[in-house]
Parts: structure tokens; C-alpha cells; sequence
């Protein structure tokens, strides 16, 4: 872990970093140990960080990955400043909302990634059929189409729909959108800024799929 850090800041030609996440700690190579038992053990990764957050050579400590329950153990160490949650906040999956309610209990920033599932709710199901890199249930394809279809209505973009749902929640700090080419922030912005009424809301709430 101290490695990566030094490395990182020879790469960048800094001596100090800004914010540094444990990034994806559920990917443990490390057959038959549980990950968040082995990032927090003494001498481990969390406590190397904090020893570089000691030293000033890291200011910020955050936390990103997929599994909520996971993120929360995290969380509720009292270590970390900033927590990332990816597709787990979306117009189609609302799982992250645990997560949110006590990042917002505790002061911790939380930061919330890939608001449209990873192109779904961007291009539409019939372009994009694919939640999280992989095919998406026929549950939420449906969902997702009817979804489109009131926004047509309505004469919202459904990404209009789906970047906001992220934008207008209070405990949502931040929200991270991936973008390919230099005309897309202008298209991000006017995404995040196109009016949607309050029956549009309403109708989408209606329309997410049960166990999201």
C-alpha cells in the first residue's frame, strides 16, 4: 500500500495527495480471509493509510466499492472521510440508501457513481440493454423502457431523469459521471440542468422495480 502511494506520487510529481480511496476492497485475492477484516488487521492497508494520513503525505481518506454492507463497515470505523458507491444509486436500484443515511449521520462525504447503470439509462433498453457491465434483468429492462416512455411524455430526456435523480438528493455530495469525448460535459450539463416536473418524479418512483 505504501508502495502504490509513493508511486502515485512520483507519477504525478506531487508530494502530497489530496484524497487517497481504498478502492474495491471486496476484490480480495486473498482465498479464505473476509476483506474487511484483513484491510482493517494491524500492520494492514487501512492502517497504512491512516500512518500516511499522519505523516501529511495523504490529506483525505475515502472508501470505494460495490457491496453496501461491506461500504458500511467501513464507514462506521470512523477512518474514512469520503465514501463511493457505484450503480447502487440509480432510478432502478436504490440500494445504497442505507449507505447514504449514515455517510450523512456521520459527516462522511458520500459520492455517488455511474447514475446511469452504466449506459441503461443513458441510451435507453433497446440500445443499451446492460446494467453494471453485464445483461440486465428483464425486470429492469421493462422498468427502464416504461421509464422512457413517461419521460417522453413529458418531453424529458430519460438521462435528464437519471442524472438528476443523483443530483437532487441532500445526501449526495458529489456525483460521478464518466465522460468519453470533450462535447459530452456540455451535454452533462444541459442533462443536469433540463426541467422535470414534479408528476414526472412521481411516475418514475412508481415505476422502479420492486427489491430495488
Amino acid at each position: 500500500m505504501r508502495r502504490s502511494v509513493e508511486r502515485s506520487l512520483r507519477l504525478l510529481g506531487l508530494d502530497r495527495l489530496q484524497l487517497v480511496h481504498l478502492h474495491d476492497p471486496e476484490f480480495l485475492d486473498e482465498p479464505g480471509r473476509e476483506p474487511f477484516e484483513y484491510m482493517m488487521a494491524p500492520g494492514g492497508p487501512v492502517e497504512t493509510l491512516a500512518n500516511l494520513k499522519e505523516e501529511g503525505i495523504i490529506e483525505h481518506l475515502g472508501i470505494a466499492g460495490g457491496p453496501i454492507d461491506l461500504l458500511i463497515q467501513f464507514v462506521e470505523t470512523g477512518i474514512f472521510e469520503a465514501v463511493i458507491t457505484h450503480n447502487r444509486y440509480t432510478l432502478v436500484n436504490r440500494t445504497a440508501e442505507p449507505l447514504f443515511d449514515i455517510a450523512a449521520q456521520r459527516g462522511v462525504a458520500a459520492l455517488n457513481a455511474a447514475p446511469y447503470g452504466s449506459g441503461i439509462l443513458a441510451k435507453g433498453p433497446d440500445t443499451y440493454a446492460r446494467y453494471e457491465y453485464r445483461e440486465a434483468p428483464q425486470e429492469m429492462v421493462e422498468s427502464v423502457r416504461e421509464m422512457q416512455s413517461a419521460c417522453r411524455e413529458f418531453g424529458v430526456p430519460l438521462a435528464a431523469a437519471a442524472l438528476q435523480f443523483s443530483l437532487h438528493d441532500p445526501r449526495v455530495v458529489s456525483t460521478i459521471v464518466g465522460i468519453s469525448r470533450p462535447e459530452r460535459v456540455r451535454q452533462t450539463i444541459e442533462l443536469a440542468t433540463h426541467p422535470i416536473p414534479d408528476e414526472l418524479w412521481e411516475r418514475l418512483d412508481s415505476l422502479a422495480p420492486s427489491g430495488g
